[in-house]
């Protein structure tokens, strides 16, 4: 950083001024309010829409196992939608949008790499593909059957994107209810955002 002095004279007196980059240069690393696809309309429709739940939120991927996330991002942001609130679990449905912050691109490929390992875990269940989208990327699709111990089937599906040191994640669920989402849907909102990522993750 070049620091420039500036001498000043003013009413007999010497003015020595230092120049700093403004304070917004400065500031941490954020995402930037209705930075998400569908954050306006989130703010918009606040009967179907839920904004920021905190912890209320899980990231939304498929996991096969008990293991846990790192949370080690500096800032996220979470959208929800669920077309009937208020039903019940047989026929619940939801989809929603998530972006991870980290400090650097290292973080944001280890959330990457701990989707895979958790999908490796779900073995035949689940239908695992490559999108191609930004640094790195991955989806998959998994079907619970409605059996004697598991009476309400559920569909999964998630496309999850990184560039640089931002991960957007693009997920959907339904029971015994219509899907509300299509994986090449959100293969779509990926691309999307993956051309977004690069304004707060750098590229």
């Amino acid at each position: 950083m070049t620091i420039k002095k500036i001498t000043l004279l003013t009413g007999g007196a010497l003015v020595t001024a230092l120049l700093f980059p403004p304070a917004a240069a400065l500031a941490a690393p954020s995402i930037p309010k209705n930075f998400l696809l569908y954050e306006k309309e989130a703010r918009k429709d606040t009967e179907h829409w839920y904004l920021n739940q905190g912890n209320l939120i899980e990231v939304g991927n498929i996991q096969c196992s008990n293991a846990k996330l790192k949370k080690d991002w500096i800032a996220r942001r979470d959208l929800t939608y669920d077309p009937h609130p208020g039903d019940g679990e047989k026929t619940n449905a939801e989809r929603g949008e998530q972006v991870f912050l980290f400090a650097d691109a290292s973080g944001a490929e280890k959330l990457m790499t701990q989707f895979g390992t958790g999908l490796a875990k779900c073995g035949k269940r689940v239908k695992v593909i490559d999108p191609g989208i930004g640094d790195d990327t991955i989806g998959a699709t998994m079907f619970d059957k409605k059996t004697k111990t598991n009476v309400v089937p559920q569909t999964q599906r998630f496309v999850a994107v990184r560039k640089g040191a931002a991960v957007a994640l693009y997920w959907d669920l339904h029971n015994d209810a219509p899907a509300i989402r299509t994986l090449a849907r959100h293969q779509s909102d990926a691309t999307k955002m993956a051309a977004k990522l690069c304004r707060i993750g750098g590229c």
